[in-house]
């Protein structure tokens, strides 16, 4: 039986501001770092046989201190990114309504096949994050995975891994620096925690 322990990287700058942050990178704010300790804390005690973040700096940083108190090298994975949101990078809602009120719309009509202007559609990110996915579950059975990623990936985990689809990925709420933990026996996964964050001190 496989583990998977799926936790959202600590909050950012760009998190409180609201501001849509895939592909770029986002600084931790006073408040993410805060988290980490309590989530170092956390998972003291949780058996982990490998880690894996993507590439972006909020994810490393979410999970460093936990891999270097076991000795642990880090696995990063583009594929495990949040969507890219291309040419909305560093923007909110309101400002994208504000100044492409076409495009605003287009994402309101077209909804999960909406591509963002040089950018992912949901669907994309999805199918990218499956991919991976596949493979980490076929080559570590047996084993506990931690995968430090982002809210929109770990969304495209949980609707995958639950019902093979992408069509349920709203119903899922991530919260920054949430643990959610899954067991998957034979392709079949039930989800032991959902975004629990009962260990973060207010």
């Amino acid at each position: 039986m496989l583990k998977l322990i799926l936790v959202r990287h600590a909050i950012t700058e760009d998190n409180k501001g609201c501001k849509l942050s895939g592909h770029i990178d986002s600084i931790l704010s006073e408040e993410g770092k805060k988290q980490i300790k309590d989530l170092n804390k956390f998972l003291q005690l949780e058996k982990i046989d490998k880690i894996y973040t993507t590439t972006s700096s909020r994810t490393k940083y979410t999970v460093e201190e936990i891999a270097q108190e076991r000795n642990m090298e880090i696995i990063e994975k583009d594929t495990l990114k949040e969507i890219s949101f291309g040419d909305f990078e560093g923007l909110d809602f309101n400002e994208i309504k504000d100044r492409y009120p076409d495009e605003f719309q287009k994402m309101i009509d077209e909804g999960y096949n909406y591509r963002y202007p040089n950018g992912e559609s949901l669907v994309d990110s999805y199918n990218r994050v499956v991919k991976e996915i596949k493979d980490i579950v076929n080559n570590n059975d047996n084993k506990n995975i931690l995968i430090c990623s982002h809210g929109g990936t770990i969304r495209n985990i949980l609707t995958y891994l639950i019902s093979n689809s992408y069509n349920y990925h709203w119903n899922f709420r991530i919260d920054n620096c949430s643990v959610t933990t899954l067991e998957i026996d034979n392709g079949f996964a039930v989800i032991n925690n959902m975004n629990n964050t009962s260990f973060l001190n207010s």
